[in-house]
């Protein structure tokens, strides 16, 4: 037995006598012994036969992971996706054990996937999937921390989207439903109606689709569409508030369409529609440019885009915008999403303080060629200086565009 075993021994022993938690340094060691040594201190009673579970194969770790999920009602594609990612990357850094993994292993391996042709937004599913089944191990006890806790994300690459001003959002609504024009089998009524519920709530593409009769909750003062679980991209149910005008529109639409059961609002869109060709479409009969002032392609989630613009724009808390949004981060609601329009710059401007008229009215006063004027003695004594000659000397050059201001 080598000195350093014996001295770490002997401090497991110390802390189970005084009842004490291993501290972190011996934690981390605990995580480096073999199978076979952890399996004898369990037996001894030196370790909680919990901490042993470092020694089960990370597969057993994972596939208890996906039935967690599955009982806290995540959606399927989310537990598929999550599962398809944790099997590629313990397959591709072969990370057998827990303590395998390793913060230098995964940023290797991050490297690997971008050489790959692997976008970030790509490479940040696969981070976003190891570290969300590491954070559920160490709060479940199965390690002692998260080793890749404090590792950024790639940044993600995907392309800003273009906004509707407001206007353009009206005249895209009112074009599309009033001409009814039919595309893909899908009524311009029904294109109206999806824009705008896109556009007022923020609801993403699948979450629309997937609406129900029964996610329309329009009674009493706050009426809102529920966003499911099984729906939404965090799988996390969302109530996003209505304004009254929408919930007046659905509560007709409710009374005149809806079918006997739970059928989808939106029944006439197959899942797979192209709702970019869609949208594409009405922005061209609409005559709305296909990009935005900034030269950003609009596009579908556009609207989503549109929405928290508008909301920004309108004044609302910062902390309320993201909250709709429904983003973690702020600055993915105010770098990515929401965009200033033109007219809020000059709403903002005009709060700026205003002594204009003030300077104006004393620039222009023809008393003040009498104020006295710095003028160099030396220019003074020569007799070079003029009222004109003595301005351009203490002055310099005005910028351009102030030349008529001078004394002619």
């Amino acid at each position: 037995m080598s000195e350093a075993l014996g001295r770490n021994i002997e401090s497991l022993i110390n802390c189970r006598i005084a009842g004490l938690e291993p501290d972190v340094k011996l934690n981390q060691w605990i995580e480096t012994l073999p199978d076979s040594l952890l399996k004898k201190f369990v037996s001894w009673g030196l370790i909680d036969g919990q901490r042993a579970e470092i020694t089960k194969p990370l597969k057993e770790h994972i596939d208890d992971y996906i039935k967690i999920l599955k009982a806290k009602g995540y959606s399927k594609d989310y537990i598929t996706r999550s599962k398809n990612r944790l099997k590629k990357i313990t397959s591709d850094c072969r990370f057998t054990y827990f303590r395998d993994i390793t913060q230098s292993a995964v940023e290797i391996y991050s490297g690997k996937l971008k050489k790959d042709g692997y976008g970030d937004t790509s490479r940040a599913h696969y981070l976003d999937a190891l570290k969300t089944f590491l954070n559920w191990a160490e709060t479940d006890q199965r390690i002692i921390r998260n080793p890749i806790s404090k590792m950024g994300k790639p940044a993600r690459d995907s392309e800003k989207k273009g906004i509707l001003t407001p206007e353009q959002f009206i005249r895209l609504i009112q074009t599309t439903i009033k001409k009814n024009i039919i595309i893909q089998t899908t009524t311009g009524v029904d294109r109206g109606i999806l824009y705008f519920l896109a556009g007022v709530t923020g609801l993403r593409r699948r979450e629309l689709l997937l609406l129900t009769w029964d996610d329309l909750h329009l009674a009493g003062e706050s009426p809102f569409v529920l966003a499911r679980a099984d729906t939404t991209k965090n799988a996390q149910e969302a109530h996003q508030p209505i304004p009254a005008t929408l919930a007046r529109l659905l509560e007709a639409l409710q009374g005149h369409r809806k079918p006997e059961g739970t059928g989808r609002l939106f029944e006439g869109f197959a899942m797979s529609i192209n709702t970019a060709m869609l949208i594409r479409e009405d922005l061209a009969v609409a005559k709305i440019k296909p990009k935005d002032k900034d030269g950003n392609e609009v596009c579908f989630h556009s609207l989503r885009n549109s929405y928290i613009s508008y909301l920004a724009n309108g004044g609302a808390p910062a902390k309320i915008v993201q909250k709709l949004a429904r983003h973690s981060d702020p600055r993915l609601t105010f770098n990515t999403y929401a965009r200033v329009f033109e007219e809020t710059e000059q709403e903002a401007i005009a709060l700026l303080p205003n002594v204009g008229n003030f300077v104006l009215s004393n620039c222009l006063d023809k008393n003040w060629i009498r104020q006295e004027i710095c003028i160099d003695n030396q220019r003074h004594k020569s007799s070079q200086d003029t009222i004109e000659t003595a301005f351009l000397a203490d002055r310099k050059l005005p910028p351009r565009g102030l030349e008529p201001l001078l004394p002619g």
